[in-house]
């Protein structure tokens, strides 16, 4: 048993050394080499892949090798595997979208007290553990999904949000903005809220009921059966909320897979093909996307600034008091109009934003 053990910690490390030094990280680091910086994203799917063209530009104007890892699995533990090689390759700074985050203030705090970190994606709730963050706003871009939900789901509905895990700070964020748009405001929605942190469902947030919460641990298989059960459990479910990149996908199959496309709204997140796909065809209404690419674009040259000790590095225009850069979301639908429930929100059609996205996939 023992032999068999050390044996599996060998094979993790080899694969933990392959995914560093090969496919999982940028071209402007060859195997072996040293990074100046590294970006490690939250789990391996394909929006981590445009925010590494991102981190690819800003490498070639920058001059700095930058590594990028993708944890397969998307754990924290995979991420920290990461940054200790990191750390003992001398990697001068790191850009993350951290797993776990709130149960890794202390860690973060540690390696940010030796080297820069920088927070993408979800933040790290401790102004100690990070230089910045650099993401969109997440509560305002659940507010969107929320304002989605108004224009297209009739009051007194019962609806269902699927997302990949909740200790991510993104993913409560998201939640929080689209309950909150429902009830009308933060204060309207206060008890309620406990009571959704609480797993006490079914929720009232304004003329709508929130049936339950279903995370997948970032499988997207397990999402589509989730999504199947719910459509069976919950007749009269009329929406279907996906919060994180891939699940509105395995939403759309397990809708079309129980011939109840036309009758269960669906509204997602971020640019997956086949979200795009599903808007274009009219089985999904509308997404609301983030800007990897920039990202990756801005973490890079930020944190190319602070190796190099330049004092505006974190006194930028667009930096909040908090050491936030937002970067804004928008929301995609089939004609780009900005129909009245949303009309303060930037709305774009799909084709033309599927055109520029293949653009920068170098598609």
């Amino acid at each position: 048993m023992r032999r068999w053990i050390r044996r599996l910690s060998v094979i993790t490390g080899l694969v933990a050394s392959i995914l560093f030094s090969g496919c999982s990280s940028s071209d402007s680091v060859s195997v072996g080499e040293r990074p100046d910086v590294a970006f490690i994203s939250n789990n391996a799917h394909e929006f981590w892949s445009i925010a590494k063209k991102g981190t690819e530009a800003a490498a070639k104007e920058t001059k700095l090798k930058v590594a990028f890892l993708m944890p397969p699995q998307g754990t924290s533990e995979e991420q920290r595997r990461f940054i200790e090689d990191l750390m003992n390759k001398g990697v001068r700074a790191i850009a993350i979208s951290p797993n776990d985050s709130a149960n890794q203030v202390d860690f973060f705090r540690t390696i940010n007290n030796r080297i820069p970190v920088i927070a993408v994606d979800n933040d790290i709730p401790s102004p100690e553990a990070r230089r910045c963050y650099i993401g969109t706003d997440n509560v305002a871009a659940g507010r969107a999904v929320g304002k989605l939900i108004k224009q297209h789901v009739p009051p007194g509905s019962k609806f269902m949000i699927f997302v990949g895990k909740l200790d991510s700070q993104n993913a409560q964020e998201r939640r929080l903005g689209v309950v909150t748009e429902l009830a009308g405001g933060a204060e309207n929605a206060k008890e309620s809220i406990e009571k959704m942190n609480r797993n006490e469902y079914p929720v009232k947030f304004g003329d709508y009921e929130l049936l339950g919460t279903m995370t997948d641990d970032a499988d997207q298989a397990v999402c589509r059966r989730k999504a199947e059960d719910t459509l069976t459990k919950y007749g009269d479910v009329k929406c279907l909320v996906g919060l994180w990149a891939y699940n509105p996908p395995a939403i759309l199959e397990a809708v079309l897979s129980q011939k109840k496309a036309g009758e269960v709204v669906i509204i997602g997140f971020d640019e997956n093909e086949e979200t795009l796909k599903g808007i274009r065809e009219g089985h999904i209404v509308g997404t609301v996307v983030q800007d990897p690419y920039n990202f990756g674009y801005e973490s890079v040259k930020l944190m190319a600034g602070l190796i190099q000790n330049e004092p505006s590095a974190l006194n930028r225009p667009d930096m909040n008091a908090a050491k936030q850069i937002f970067i804004r979301h928008r929301i995609i639908n089939k004609d780009g109009n900005a129909l009245p429930a949303y009309q303060d929100e930037k709305v774009e059609a799909v084709d033309p934003f599927h055109s520029r996205l293949k653009e920068l996939k170098g598609q």
